[in-house]
């Protein structure tokens, strides 16, 4: 008999998803069925779909480091999504399982374990992820409708200011501080005494952190400070401080500095910005060395024949393979996801899907018989647990202890009897995911569907995450 435990994850903002103890039930019921002991429960609260990261959550990385000492051999969860949203963690949690030698089963899509299995998971767990991203976009145009009223978004209200009636209001001790940040930054002083100050006089940021120069530096580059309402609703894809597209209304807000104290700030810091930045990372943990394998970063830099901005990718390791231009990923990205979800690679899935359901009536069977099976097994052992107590002349104790244990039967028993078979998955549901990803390939695309790209100045060579049948399209895009 196998040894296994439960991890589940309640998400308090999403009132329609299973709550832990929900989940914590079918996973038992799932126990019951195939004869696995549930030796703990590990139960993460509260935290957001998108914002309970796996590195977040204390009670999954707890059971993670636990798998290490082979005290188990498999982990039950409602679903997949319940143990990573994103694509990217679920592949490095579920092998730091397996090197366990701990196997993950989500009991509400356990779909075997034949060939089209691996395809159903994969397409599942991507699946998981897409839905959080479609509903950050159905979020998003409520997020509109506010912004365009110049309305409080949720969140922390900028320091130097309060909310009141989703409203900006001055709170004037702060705009005094921000006031004086400005000055130093027009009168080129420098910010260390006036961090002083504000840790003397105990003042702090929205989150109640001392506030030091990169919350300075934030505040000063804040447009808000001028009274102009700014909303970005998505950031750029190379720079999230280009707000081009962002909603934007003068005098919607109090002011606590004026238009040209703020340009003559801005104009300031843009002379004292540096070559040889940080970039933004639109693939941040997928792109790799084509030349010895090691982690590539994104990096900055500005021609000094004409001053213009490029980023690319650096190998952290310097091996010597050069610097690989952010274009060109972006293009080879682009193509693969197209030659990804081509007729040909669609059709693929379609086989699959269709070997899975046509074993429908076979799963129900087998379904039924370990049903019937786990339910006949359990009341064998109530009904012995009936004898011992007919006997009589046990001490209390034992009848307490019997008793708890024919309740436990009871309700196991109860749970089987409401099991229902697994629902199937329609080639049509997951032809229209496909088809949606396609028309709309964004980062979060790549990172649903890529599992790893290496680069090197002579070509881009891609792999995906989706299946290990499709792990590799004509042997990768090159450019």
């Amino acid at each position: 008999m196998k040894r296994a435990v439960i991890y589940a994850r309640y998400s308090s903002e999403a009132q329609r998803e299973e709550s832990a103890e929900a989940q914590i039930a079918y996973c038992e019921e799932y126990a019951a069925q195939h004869d696995l002991i549930i030796l703990h429960q590990y139960v993460d609260h509260a935290k957001s779909a998108k914002g309970g990261k796996a590195a977040k959550r204390t009670e999954f990385q707890r059971m993670i480091n636990d798998s290490a000492d082979h005290s188990f051999d498999v982990v039950l969860v409602h679903k997949y999504n319940r143990f990573a949203r994103s694509m990217k963690d679920h592949v490095i949690y579920e092998s730091k399982l397996n090197d366990n030698h701990v196997s993950l089963i989500a009991v509400a899509e356990d779909f075997g374990h034949g060939k089209e299995s691996i395809i159903m998971k994969s397409l599942m767990r991507a699946l998981s992820e897409y839905y959080i991203i479609d509903l950050a976009d159905e979020t998003r145009k409520g997020l509109r409708v506010n912004a365009e009223k110049a309305m409080h978004n949720g969140g922390y209200a900028p320091f130097g200011y309060d909310i009141v009636d989703q409203k900006y209001v001055i709170n004037e001790l702060e705009a005094g501080y921000v006031r004086k940040m400005f000055d130093c930054a027009l009168n080129r002083t420098g910010y260390k005494d006036l961090v002083k100050e504000m840790e003397a006089a105990g003042i702090r940021g929205k989150r109640g952190k001392t506030i030091k120069y990169p919350s300075i530096y934030e505040i000063l580059r804040n447009e808000r400070y001028t009274g102009t309402y700014v909303y970005a609703i998505q950031t750029e894809k190379h720079n999230r401080r280009d707000k081009n597209n962002a909603i934007r209304i003068d005098n919607a807000m109090p002011a606590i500095v004026t238009h040209e104290e703020w340009e003559k700030v801005q104009k300031i810091m843009s002379e004292r910005k540096q070559s040889g930045r940080s970039a933004a990372n639109p693939y941040k943990g997928l792109v790799y060395c084509g030349k010895c394998g090691s982690k590539m970063y994104a990096h900055t830099s500005v021609s000094k024949r004409n001053g213009v901005e490029y980023s690319t990718y650096v190998c952290s390791k310097s091996c010597g393979v050069g610097t690989v231009a952010m274009d060109s990923i972006d293009s080879a990205v682009d193509k693969y996801i197209e030659e990804l979800l081509n007729p040909s690679t669609q059709a693929q899935i379609v086989e699959a899907i269709k070997e899975y359901n046509g074993r429908a009536k076979s799963r129900i069977n087998e379904f039924n018989t370990a049903v019937r099976e786990a339910i006949a097994e359990r009341q064998q052992q109530y009904d012995g647990y009936m004898q011992t107590l007919s006997t009589g002349g046990l001490p209390a104790e034992v009848i307490s202890e019997i008793g708890k244990k024919m309740m436990d039967l009871k309700h196991e028993i109860s749970i089987l009897k409401e099991k229902q078979p697994p629902k199937d998955y329609t080639e049509r549901k997951i032809l229209d995911w496909l088809e949606a990803i396609k028309k709309n390939p964004t980062q979060e695309t790549a990172h649903l569907l890529i599992e790893r790209i290496e680069a090197t100045k002579e070509g881009v060579n891609i792999s995906t995450t989706l299946t290990p049948i499709l792990r590799n399209i004509g042997g990768g895009t090159r450019i």
